[in-house]
C-alpha cells in the first residue's frame, strides 16, 4: 500500500494516477470507478466529474435519467464522513422506487457489489472515490487499504489538475469569483450584498456580466462553468 501511494506522487499527470489506481483496483475485483465532487441536487453531477471510469452505457443511462437525484448511494455520500459499502447506503425498496431503480439498473451493468470513499475538507467541500464490480474482495483490511489508496489517488489528481488550471488565464475579476463563490454555496444576492458591503443591484449586474463571460445562460450555470473552469472551487 505504501508503495502505491508513493507511486501517486511520483505521477506528473492526471492520467498517470488515473491508470495507476484503475490496475489496483482491478487488483480488488472493482472494474469500473468514479472520482467526482458531490454537488446538492438540483445540481447535476456531470460537470463535477474528475475521472470517469464508468461503463460507458451507464454513465449515458444515468445522466440521462438523472439517476443523481435519487441515487441512494450518491445521497448518503452527501451525509457520512465515513466509507462505506453500496449496500449499506439507507432507502426504502417499497417508497423510494427510483432509488431502487438505480441501483437495480447498476447491477445490469455489472455493478452488483461498490464500495464508496467520501472526501471531506473542513470548508464542507465534498467529493468520494467510488467503485464497483461483480465480486470485489470486501474484506475490512481491503477496504482500509482501498480507503487510503483511494484518499492518495483523489489528493494528487486534484492538485495536478488545480496545477494545470493555474497556468490558464483567469477570465473574472475578483469580485465576480467572490459573487460566483457565495452564490455556489446558496447565498442570494442580498445575502451577497450584505457580505460584500455593496448593492444588490451591483451584486446582480456583475454576476450577470460573469454569466455571459462564462458563456452560460443564468447564475446556476455560471458557477457550474467556474468551477469547471478553476475560477472558483468549493
Amino acid at each position: 500500500m505504501l508503495d502505491i501511494v508513493g507511486s501517486f506522487e511520483a505521477m506528473t499527470t492526471p492520467q498517470a494516477v488515473t491508470d495507476r489506481l484503475a490496475s489496483v483496483l482491478s487488483g480488488f475485483g472493482f472494474s469500473a470507478f468514479l472520482i467526482t465532487q458531490v454537488p446538492e441536487p438540483p445540481l447535476r453531477l456531470e460537470p463535477y466529474i474528475l475521472v470517469n471510469g464508468w461503463p460507458r452505457g451507464w454513465s449515458e443511462l444515468y445522466s440521462k435519467r438523472d439517476y443523481y437525484r435519487e441515487d441512494p448511494v450518491a445521497g448518503f455520500c452527501r451525509r457520512t464522513t465515513n466509507p462505506f459499502e453500496w449496500s449499506e447506503a439507507p432507502f426504502s425498496p417499497e417508497r423510494d422506487l427510483r432509488s431502487l431503480e438505480v441501483m437495480n439498473v447498476a447491477r445490469d451493468f455489472g455493478m452488483v457489489s461498490g464500495f464508496l470513499v467520501p472526501i471531506v475538507r473542513t470548508t464542507g467541500f465534498h467529493a468520494c472515490v467510488t467503485m464497483a464490480g461483480q465480486n470485489p474482495d470486501l474484506d475490512p483490511i481491503a477496504k482500509r487499504a482501498i480507503h487510503i489508496i483511494s484518499m492518495f489517488a483523489h489528493g494528487r489528481i486534484a492538485a495536478l489538475e488545480g496545477a494545470s488550471t493555474a497556468r490558464k488565464t483567469k477570465k473574472l475579476t475578483r469580485t465576480e469569483r467572490e459573487i460566483l463563490s457565495w452564490a455556489a454555496v446558496g447565498k442570494s444576492s442580498w445575502d451577497i450584498a450584505t457580505i460584500l458591503n455593496i448593492s444588490k443591484s451591483s451584486v446582480d449586474t456583475i454576476a450577470n456580466r460573469a454569466t455571459k463571460k462564462l458563456d452560460a445562460v443564468n447564475r446556476t450555470q455560471a458557477v457550474v462553468n467556474a468551477l469547471r473552469e478553476g475560477e472558483i472551487s468549493l
